[in-house]
């Protein structure tokens, strides 16, 4: 329980205490609640009210009376199961809230007038099917009500799940005054009051929200008119439902009954009253003849006009700190019809509204200003009061004039390919992504800095290169999802038309209709890719698909550029049943967590010939990811891949030029005394030290923290022969189990460059089972090993 609320219960039970327990006067206060779940308006202040009545002392007519028809002037507050009779008043508009279970309820309210006085009637959702039996005038009875204090501080009496409504004969009350529904002309009203009104719709305006007190309020506004004249009539907070309940639309013409009048700066207009209520029907009022301004007369600055025209470009949405300290929205269009076309400027809640390319647009209220950004031309601005309607009804000869401008569609990207085409048309495209590269950072010229990514979309015309710039980079799409581009420009690349996607340009998710012919990733990225195992790789060859496995990561290396930039990369071995390839990585691929014998699909690398052999590097056309589970389980294990790859031999039937075969051998000899080599950060050359310290002969510079490079040599036998073999940097740490830097830290401790000469002895006679290649070395005229990855040591 809340403590402010404990104090106020215990504030308020003074007035009880001698009545009833505490605790029974808190379970009575949760049954009041239960039962008011579905009123939005009752306060805790009339719960805790309620309660004391029941308790008080008062005459309680819901344990003392059986339906009793009251005068409206004897109800006290806290009766219930009473009945009252009169005269139907008034009668409001069905609206809707949502209960505090998160159900939608209904409210309405009737004015009930009896010969004592005029008194509220709250109908809830139950009570909903009594509104199309009753009409104002009626004499009605009311039965089963329970009478409270409203949210005005005024009585009114409550409508319950039981509760009914029966229209009585006029025979039952002779001395009510009759019902008399004065309908007062617009050009009539001049002073503040209820007035009722019957009038033809000619614009609604877009939803507005306005900051009072600390409180957001939704206002609508209605231009009418009738035969005398025209005024503004505007609905508040919930009643701005009614639009859509009510289905109201231009040139509707409605009964609006007790809407109230208001004077501001000397100007008359209407609002809806609580208990007003509006109904449309075919009322005989005159036509509306609306004009309409053709874009190319929009070359002057003018003041609500009314436009309509096809969308044919649609720009995000921009948010922005105002004056105050509040965000707000700002959206621009364009629009055209069969004179020329214009900028539009929609603001806040307009930019909400749904809207496509293609739409056809009505706007009304919208003023005609300078552009400041488009040379000569002026805008549209919408302003305080417009009215947006999407896909408005009008003729037929309107209409076609619209569609034969419109020229707004999906292109394919084989049309963006054209070369024939002129560079910078814009286009809309729809297609999948098919690579994604990650963003870069870049400098302009003027000293800004950019972003860009790349993606290649594809559909099943083609493959086009789009780059993607600033924060349209920032795309929550990934490989394979469906995407939407509007107003992207086409640019020349090498030899091949690309896409730039820029601030002007729009990117969205498109709908199932859309995408319903659209390839799947899978189909489209057969068609692009051609699989290959790696035995298959030719030097240079493009839109290769490898599926392999992880056989051997390589730790991150740094160097420096040609241009002083900083650079990482990292080596992965990668093998399927027909071979095993390096692949490199650069910068921030080189962040990408591997797993040795996980499944990698490779797309697209650069294919490269290094020493006779070929290399794969990752490049920003390139894609590296995982396996998909369906993939992964369609590709042989790291086991099976071992068993085709790694061949075993004994040490005797190694020839020259093997590669990756699996020998298995007992240490014989090993080298402990020096395992650490200097080497130079920059350019990865091996250094010695001097009496000035590290100098690199290739750089030419001294060096103050060189990197390292663990080697360890030994002779290798099995019972065929012997063996010399070499273990570099990872396999090295793997074989005598410490890491390069472990390494460093003890010889920095010690002083000692031959401290673990003795650790790496102990491995003699330990058997190695190793992956490894073979040279031919020409000095000593025999064979060695180069391991590659050191699998077991026992």
């Amino acid at each position: 329980m809340n403590p402010d609320d404990e104090k106020y219960f215990k504030e308020r039970y003074q007035e009880i205490k001698d009545k009833v327990e505490y605790k029974e006067f808190l379970q009575s206060i949760d049954e009041i609640i239960e039962e008011n779940e579905e009123d939005p308006f009752i306060t805790l202040d009339q719960v805790v009210s309620m309660a004391i009545e029941k308790y008080a002392g008062r005459q309680n007519i819901q344990q003392t009376h059986t339906n009793q028809v009251q005068n409206i002037s004897s109800l006290i507050e806290g009766n219930g199961n009473i009945s009252i009779q009169g005269r139907l008043l008034a009668i409001s508009n069905i609206k809707t809230f949502t209960t505090k279970k998160g159900r939608e309820g209904k409210v309405a309210n009737l004015t009930v007038e009896d010969a004592t006085g005029k008194i509220r009637v709250v109908m809830w959702t139950d009570n909903m099917k009594y509104m199309n039996r009753i009409e104002e005038g009626n004499i009605i009875k009311v039965t089963n009500l329970e009478v409270r204090k409203g949210y005005t501080g005024d009585l009114e009496v409550q409508m319950r799940p039981n509760s009914a409504i029966q229209v009585m004969p006029e025979e039952v009350a002779p001395d009510l005054p009759a019902y008399e529904e004065k309908i007062t002309n617009l050009e009539d009203i001049t002073e503040d009051g209820e007035y009722n009104v019957i009038v033809r719709i000619t614009k609604i305006s877009t939803l507005r929200e306005i900051q009072k007190d600390d409180k957001t309020l939704q206002i609508i506004t209605l231009d009418i008119m009738d035969k005398t004249g025209s005024m503004e009539f505007t609905l508040w907070n919930n009643d701005t439902k009614l639009v859509e309940t009510l289905e109201l639309k231009e040139n509707d013409t409605i009964k609006i009954i007790k809407a109230r009048a208001n004077t501001r700066y000397e100007q008359v207009s209407l609002s809806n009253s609580w208990n007003g209520r509006i109904v449309k029907g075919d009322y005989d009022l005159p036509e509306f003849k609306q004009e309409i301004l053709k874009l190319d007369q929009a070359k002057s600055e003018q003041e609500n006009v009314c436009v309509i025209g096809v969308i044919t470009k649609v720009y995000d949405t921009i948010t922005f700190e105002k004056s105050d300290g509040s965000t707000g929205q700002v959206r621009s269009i364009e629009i055209t019809d069969d004179t020329d076309s214009i900028r539009v400027t929609l603001w806040n809640k307009e930019t909400e509204i749904l809207m496509n390319k293609g739409d056809i647009i009505k706007i009304e209220g919208a003023n005609v200003e300078f552009d400041d950004y488009s040379g000569d031309r002026h805008r549209l601005n919408t302003g305080w009061n417009a009215a947006i309607v999407i896909n408005p009804e009008i003729d037929d000869e309107l209409r076609q004039k619209l569609s034969d401008v419109s020229n707004v569609g999906i292109v394919k990207i084989s049309d963006v390919l054209d070369i024939n085409q002129d560079e910078g048309r814009e286009v809309d495209v729809l297609g999948r992504i098919l690579a994604i590269a990650d963003i870069r950072q870049f400098q302009r010229v003027d000293g800004t800095d950019g972003k860009v990514r790349s993606i290649d979309l594809a559909d099943e015309t083609g493959v086009v290169r789009t780059s993607l710039w600033d924060e349209k980079s920032e795309i929550t799409q990934k490989l394979g999802d469906a995407i939407k581009i509007e107003n992207a420009r086409t640019r020349l690349g090498q030899n091949t038309m690309e896409l730039s996607v820029g601030r002007s340009s729009r990117i969205a998710v498109p709908s199932d209709e859309e995408i319903e012919n659209l390839p799947s990733y899978e189909q489209l990225e057969m068609d692009r890719y051609n699989d290959r195992t790696i035995s298959q790789l030719e030097e240079n060859e493009q839109n290769v698909k490898l599926r392999v496995r992880v056989t051997n990561i390589n730790e991150v290396n740094t160097f420096t550029r040609t241009d002083g930039r900083d650079g990482r990369v990292r080596s992965v071995n990668v093998a399927d049943e027909t071979g095993e390839i390096q692949v490199s990585l650069w910068d921030d691929d080189t962040d990408i967590s591997f797993v040795e014998g996980s499944a990698l699909i490779i797309e697209n690398p650069s294919i490269t010939s290094q020493q006779n052999h070929l290399r794969l590097s990752i490049t920003n056309s390139s894609t590296i990811r995982k396996a998909r589970q369906d993939e992964a389980e369609a590709m042989l294990s790291m086991r099976e891949i071992e068993a085709k790859l790694f061949v075993e031999k004994y040490i005797e039937d190694i020839e020259e030029e093997d590669a990756h075969i699996k020998v298995k051998a007992t240490i014989e000899q090993i080298n402990g005394d020096k395992i650490l080599y200097a080497m130079c950060p920059n350019c990865n050359k091996r250094i010695t030290q001097s009496e000035e310290g590290y100098i690199c002969d290739i750089c030419g510079e001294k060096i103050e923290n060189p990197d390292y490079l663990m080697i360890i040599s030994c002779v290798l036998q099995d019972e065929t022969g012997t063996v010399s073999a070499t273990f570099f940097r990872k396999q090295a740490e793997d074989l005598i189990g410490a890491s390069t830097q472990d390494v460093i830290e003890i010889f920095e401790q010690t002083g000692d460059e031959t401290s673990m000469a003795s650790r790496i002895e102990d491995l003699i006679g330990h058997e190695v089972t190793i992956i490894a290649d073979s040279t031919y070395n020409e000095y000593e005229e025999d064979i060695r090993l180069n391991v590659r990855k050191t699998i077991i040591v026992t």
